[in-house]
């Protein structure tokens, strides 16, 4: 960009996002305010110089009249574009966020899918199992309460290992790549256990569920669709072969220390 350009963007669409932005900008205005109007001062008593008495009298009066109108008319326009940029923030975080349990949403989780990464990323599918009996049974508003339990829940036991969002409906993703399979995998079995033993208070009463999940792996130089199409897999595997159950893919499986394969294909 243009130096001119730059800095005409820099001064009449400033980007505020702290007070310390705040303060630059009403300094930077009101410097700038002031070279102005001295300037115009200076070239004006130079030409029409009677004295310095006059001279100096008169730049003292543009210097503080310019301070006395930049300053706070800098500072209004300064806050009203942090509010600007703080609503513009809150609106890119809302546009992440899934509204009902405040979890990072699909987009959120796509996005972090591509973060570039110098290592192997995990995907975990996990999917509350019958959840359509629950509101069949329950109602919506207790599908609507054990859907925030089990966030909750996930958040507290998964979110050291990575992002725990909600992909839609009862499925929920944990995509890591900074813990291993072998850090992940008892931690999933911690969490089935957990929401298997937890009887969820809803307002329809009461309510017992469990999951099931499906673990992929892939290293950085594959595409995401390839990971999430076989941690799909594995969660259909999961349901197919009884529920409440953790199935890996056939690459996370070989990836797993061998003490754990031997856990398999019994992960639950």
């Amino acid at each position: 960009m243009p130096p001119v350009r730059s800095f005409l963007t820099r001064l009449t669409r400033p980007t505020i996002a702290s007070r310390r932005d705040l303060v630059r900008y009403v300094v930077f205005v009101t410097v700038f305010s002031l070279v102005v109007a001295l300037a115009i001062d200076i070239t004006q008593q130079l030409l029409f110089f009677s004295t310095w008495t006059t001279a100096l009298r008169s730049w003292a009066v543009t210097v503080v009249a310019v301070t006395v109108i930049a300053t706070p008319v800098a500072t209004m326009f300064a806050r009203a574009q942090w509010e600007l940029q703080r609503a513009k923030d809150a609106l890119e975080d809302l546009s992440r966020t899934d509204p009902l349990t405040g979890l990072p949403n699909r987009r959120a989780l796509m996005e972090a899918s591509e973060a570039p990464t110098s290592r192997t990323m995990v995907l975990v599918i996990a999917d509350i199992d019958r959840f359509k009996a629950v509101n069949d049974t329950y109602g919506h508003r207790a599908g609507d309460a054990v859907l925030r339990a089990v966030g909750r829940i996930m958040t507290q036991r998964l979110a050291s290992h990575g992002l725990v969002g909600r992909l839609g409906g009862e499925e929920f993703a944990l995509i890591s790549s900074n813990a291993s399979l072998d850090q992940i995998i008892p931690a999933l079995r911690d969490l089935l256990r957990a929401i298997e033993t937890t009887p969820f208070v809803t307002p329809g009463g009461a309510v017992r569920i469990t999951m099931s999940a499906g673990v992929a792996i892939r290293d950085q130089s594959e595409p995401f669709e390839r990971l999430y199409s076989e941690a799909d897999e594995a969660l259909y595997l999961a349901k197919r072969s009884g529920r409440n159950r953790i199935e890996l893919s056939a690459r996370a499986r070989e990836a797993l220390p061998a003490d754990q394969q031997a856990d398999h294909p019994s992960m639950a």
